[in-house]
């Protein structure tokens, strides 16, 4: 399966390249993305059947998929604009879990789930090195403004929150390896958690922020050395809170007069969602329907913000407007698989088990982040978060069996 394994480090690559977009036909709307990922699966169904191979199918979050894929026709149903829900479905449903399927079946050692990992940093450098660039020229012409959200322009898209969830579990894979190991090259690791680390800074996304001070500490808390790795995370803390642009940024959210603090904005979203919701509780807006469902609710609320969303900024309530409750109930359950694979794992000590303590990392991220933003409902970020599940039922799955722990048999009566 050697082009296989090719193309799903190149589509994990590639995972940026959705912004370059074109039509099929002068019909069919596609993506880079779409175009790396379809020559994967390609050679996948080629591969597959010249060595008269079946596709491994069952894995601890087949399960799960089957339902949100259940979901995704009744949202796509409820939906009040059908061809959108169809390519939502295509681009942030299907597409990823194929990828995911295709990368369970053809990973097969460690220095695969390795080359898979520099593949995800080479789209990270893209998305970083964006963000110097617009952060540079925003520099240059005086136009960053901290007072302002987003504080600067970005360069691949609108919003500079978008690079940071996608930097986010990046950094934490990088912190993992590079601390704990498991891998050929372990300098590649370092290398790559200081450049993305370095990116997701200056995303100037406060939401980004807490993502790296908590993957920090939860590192250095299972560290061997963790005093010495504790203490360097609150001096490193100390000192970023005293620079005057962070320490600008953070002081924004204290004061909810201020047009940078987008808590206050949140929090009027989530409790319009919440009404939708109370609402629609099995169908929520519908998929792809919440920017034209939510208005009336934000305006029961009164609302001030005029600023519109495509979807509610927090995983949960995402999941719930998008897939309804189907897709709420699938959510928990992915992440209640997570933990019952990577806690064990975790307990019985990065020495012994350092992939599942980098993939632990990057999930923290995801979920962290997940708690003020939207880190699934894009391109980019719905691939890279099956690809990540696919490392864990690689890397993880397999080698943790034996740790878990087994159910309790009922007393005899």
């Amino acid at each position: 399966m050697r082009w296989s394994r090719i193309g799903v480090f190149l589509t994990a690559a590639a995972l940026p390249a959705y912004v370059l977009r074109g039509l099929l036909f002068g019909r069919l709307p596609f993506t880079g993305l779409e175009v790396v990922l379809g020559l994967t699966v390609l050679a996948f169904i080629v591969e597959s059947s010249l060595q008269r191979r079946m596709p491994r199918l069952d894995t601890p979050f087949s399960v799960i998929m089957a339902v949100i894929l259940l979901a995704t026709v009744i949202g796509i149903a409820a939906s009040p604009d059908h061809q959108a829900a169809l390519g939502i479905a295509k681009a942030y449903i299907v597409e990823p879990m194929v990828l995911f399927f295709v990368a369970v079946n053809v990973l097969r050692s460690s220095w695969d789930w390795e080359r898979v990992v520099y593949g995800l940093y080479v789209g990270g450098l893209v998305v970083a090195g964006s963000q110097v660039v617009a952060l540079g020229e925003a520099l240059g012409s005086r136009t960053v403004n901290l007072n302002f959200s987003p504080p600067a322009p970005a360069w691949l898209w609108t919003n500079n929150n978008f690079g940071g969830i996608f930097l986010d579990p990046l950094v934490g894979l990088a912190l993992g390896l590079a601390l704990f190991g498991g891998v050929r090259h372990r300098n590649v690791h370092w290398a790559a958690l200081a450049l993305l680390g370095l990116g997701d800074i200056l995303t100037l996304s406060r939401g980004s922020w807490l993502v790296l001070v908590v993957i920090a500490v939860v590192a250095a808390a299972l560290h061997p050395r963790r005093k010495l790795l504790l203490a360097g995370c609150l001096a490193a803390l100390v000192v970023a809170v005293v620079l005057p642009p962070i320490r600008h940024r953070i002081t924004n959210e204290f004061n909810a007069s201020n047009p940078a603090n987008s808590l206050v904005a949140r929090v009027h979203l989530w409790h319009a969602t919440v009404n939708l919701i109370e609402n629609h509780p099995f169908t929520g807006s519908g998929l792809g329907g919440y920017q034209a469902t939510i208005g009336p609710y934000r305006a029961q609320i009164h609302d001030p913000s005029a600023q519109t969303h495509v979807y509610p900024d927090q995983l949960e309530l995402d999941f719930w407007v998008e897939l309804g409750v189907l897709g709420f109930v699938a959510l928990l359950g992915f992440f209640a698989e997570l933990i019952r694979y990577l806690a064990p794992a975790v307990r019985a000590g990065p020495r012994d088990h350092p992939w599942a303590v980098a993939l632990a990392l990057a999930w923290v991220a995801i979920i962290v982040h997940g708690l003020l933003d939207s880190p699934y409902w894009k391109n980019d970020l719905a691939a890279e978060w099956w690809l990540l599940a696919a490392l864990v039922m690689v890397a993880v799955v397999p080698a943790t069996r034996h740790l878990q722990l087994p159910r309790r048999k009922p007393p005899s009566s």
